[in-house]
């Protein structure tokens, strides 16, 4: 659990660091105190100095200072080292520090004064040994057992101390990680409750602005995302069948009519058959529009720079090819776009159907590239004020285009192929009647990227536009 997780970290954190300094503590406590006991090995060794120089450097044999008591728990002990290593001790107490080397060393004048630790009589004690006169050395020893005491004393204090530090840092972590990761909970209950009941509909509180906040508010977004996905996907579903609904009876009832009736004539069956094919091919076509809808991806998984008047061109090749009575006239300027080709052709592809759709035969149909803006103008029957807000939405049919086969989706395809590359598309009356289409993509340069052949440009800009006067609305705005 990530709040144990963080406890723990706290608490180990603060172990760490509350060790560390009760080391340094215990060290430093240690060093004073011992340094203590070593200045009280001076004051000492310098009080026998004073008595000794009352024999003005000529110590006599056997010599011990005066007031020196036997070695114990809490009294210093004195005794006097000769270079030959005989010890000048008071009675009972000879031998208690034997004369080794260094020692030895010190009373010959070979080495000065240091300090040693040692055990005298089972207590631990420290000895400092200096020169005492030519010839001679002092020892002084002091307990260490009540520095040890004091030490011991210390460290469990220390100790006790540390251990309270990290309960209380502990429990002071286990607080913050609580209100710290409280967001966090709230997040996790909120997707457990979506990912029980299938309804994106609640929603994380935030009442913060740090980071925990903007996951929150994050987590928000998605689920408003993914709320209206569902919805429109929903939506979606709800319109297919409804549409599909018509188009399948309607095709039902005449193949129950070819079943049914044997004995219809050949043209009835002809007529029959022929309504078949029609009803077949738009339920084909409303399908792939469902499926281009349903699609609904930004742009291609990898999208590129497009040549869009390219992709123009190739629209209008087909757009004759499968519109013989209609005339197209284009003027196509070089233009870069970055989104998904595949997609852009599917919204010129329905912008110049629905055009010839509507228009007249042999009315014409006029196609603009310019600043990376593409219009499309017919001479049909125009669009109604009140249905000029609705003529992008699925499943939309004016009153004027009902009597006109199709789905009313391929404008809701241009429209979504638009957004997905951040673009605009919207219509408008043309002057003079008809209907004016605009199709905006932003950062689209004049000048093409991708260094176009100048000569390949400028024949086809030439052939789209031989003999085909500009029309006087495309230079209105």
């Amino acid at each position: 659990m990530l709040r144990t997780r963080f406890t723990v970290a706290v608490a180990a954190a603060v172990a760490a660091v509350t060790l560390a300094i009760t080391a340094v503590a215990f060290v430093v406590v240690r060093s004073d105190l011992q340094n203590q006991v070593r200045q009280e090995l001076r004051t000492e060794a310098a009080a026998v100095y004073r008595q000794a120089r009352h024999y003005h450097g000529h110590i006599p044999a056997g010599w011990v200072p005066p007031h020196s008591d036997r070695f114990g728990a809490s009294s210093p002990y004195t005794q006097v080292l000769t270079a030959q290593g005989g010890v000048w001790a008071a009675a009972g107490d000879a031998g208690l520090l034997p004369a080794d080397a260094a020692a030895t060393a010190v009373a010959a004048g070979r080495r000065g004064s240091y300090d040693s630790d040692t055990t005298l009589d089972g207590v631990p004690a420290m000895v400092l040994t200096t020169p005492l006169a030519p010839g001679l050395a002092l020892q002084v020893a002091a307990p260490l057992n009540t520095v040890d005491t004091e030490v011991a004393s210390v460290g469990a204090t220390l100790a006790v101390l540390s251990a309270i530090g990290i309960a209380l840092a502990a429990l002071a972590g286990w607080g913050v990680a609580r209100a710290g990761l409280a967001p966090v909970a709230r997040l996790a209950a909120v997707a457990e409750q979506v990912t029980a009941t299938g309804d994106p509909a609640n929603r994380v509180e935030v009442d913060r602005a740090d980071e925990l906040g903007r996951l929150a508010a994050s987590f928000n977004t998605m689920l408003h995302a993914l709320q209206r996905s569902l919805a429109a996907q929903r939506r979606l579903v709800s319109d297919a069948s409804h549409e599909l609904r018509t188009p399948l009876t309607s095709l039902r009832i005449n193949a129950e009519l070819l079943a049914g009736d044997p004995g219809l004539s050949g043209p009835e069956r002809q007529e029959v058959l022929d309504r078949v094919v029609a009803q077949v091919a738009e339920l084909g076509e409303l399908v792939a529009n469902l499926t281009e809808l349903a699609r609904g991806e930004p742009v291609a998984s990898a999208p590129s720079d497009v040549r869009l008047d390219e992709v123009v061109a190739a629209g209008l090749e087909r757009a004759r090819r499968d519109w013989p009575r209609t005339v197209f006239s284009a003027d196509l300027e070089p233009c870069a776009v970055f989104g998904s080709a595949e997609r852009l052709q599917i919204a010129v592809r329905n912008l110049l159907d629905n055009a010839a759709k509507f228009g007249p035969p042999g009315a014409p149909v006029h196609v603009r590239l310019h600043a990376g803006e593409l219009t499309v103008r017919d001479h049909g029957p125009g669009i109604a004020p009140a249905d000029l807000a609705h003529v992008f939405d699925r499943f939309y049919r004016a009153v004027s285009a009902r009597g006109v086969p199709g789905s009313g989706l391929g404008l809701a395809i241009v429209r979504q192929v638009a957004e997905s590359h951040g673009g605009t598309v919207r219509a408008e009356p043309a002057p003079g009647g008809g209907t004016l289409i605009r199709l905006r993509l932003p950062d689209a340069d004049v000048a093409v990227r991708a260094s176009p052949d100048p000569g390949r440009s400028a024949e086809r800009g030439s052939a789209a536009t031989v003999g085909v006067p500009e029309p006087e609305y495309l230079h209105r705005r």
